[in-house]
């Protein structure tokens, strides 16, 4: 009769370590993906929101981390509006007309034209620019 002996160690160090090969090749993986999102981000060529042009771009990122479940990447950019909106969804999924409304007692306005809106304006939508989905085919292609 065969006597097999595993080594938890082992297979914890092989399996679930992000010094692993398999938190290697999960963190290899995870910064490919990025470095497409970064290639495809739109870029603004005034930038946004007050921000420099590729400011979402220069804000995509690939973290290996784990929980309770295990290794996991996080990839995508954590770039917000200077309120705090996380826009880069709207880029990728695109925005409805809306109404956009002043926060003060004054008229909305471009800053870099001096153009005045008045304290609403309707905005008609953007349409959707897909590029962290997509940035998935990378590993597709591999």
């Amino acid at each position: 009769m065969a006597r097999v002996a595993w080594n938890y160690a082992e297979d914890e160090r092989l399996l679930h370590s992000e010094a692993g090969p398999v938190g290697r090749d999960l963190a290899r993986k995870g910064e490919r993906v990025a470095a497409e999102q970064r290639r495809t981000a739109p870029v603004s060529p005034d930038g946004s929101h007050g921000r420099e042009p590729g400011y979402m771009r220069d804000h995509i990122s690939s973290n290996l981390d784990r929980d309770s479940l295990g290794l996991y990447v996080d990839i995508g950019t954590d770039a917000k509006t200077p309120n705090g909106h996380a826009y880069p969804l709207d880029v990728e999924l695109g925005t409805r007309p809306h109404t956009i409304t002043s926060h003060g007692d004054y008229p909305l306005r471009n800053p870099k034209t001096g153009q005045v809106f008045g304290k609403t304006v309707e905005h008609p939508g953007a349409d959707p620019q897909p590029f962290l989905r997509p940035s998935l085919d990378v590993l597709r292609r591999e």
